[in-house]
């Protein structure tokens, strides 16, 4: 029996189901949703220009 995988991205924010091609990625390869911005991964709650603390600089 064939396996099939999911050619798309569902956000886990809004729900809606996007094709591959349409998800950019941060700089760390972790998708953002391309109708809401919502972002995955273990800094989505960050915004991409914040710093972390105690990081080299």
């Amino acid at each position: 029996m064939d396996t099939v995988l999911p050619t798309g991205f569902e956000c886990t924010a809004c729900r809606f189901e996007h094709p591959t091609d349409a998800v950019r990625y941060d700089e760390l390869g972790y998708p953002e949703c391309p109708a809401c911005g919502a972002r995955t991964g273990p800094l989505a709650g960050r915004e991409p220009d914040d710093s972390v603390e105690g990081a080299a600089n």
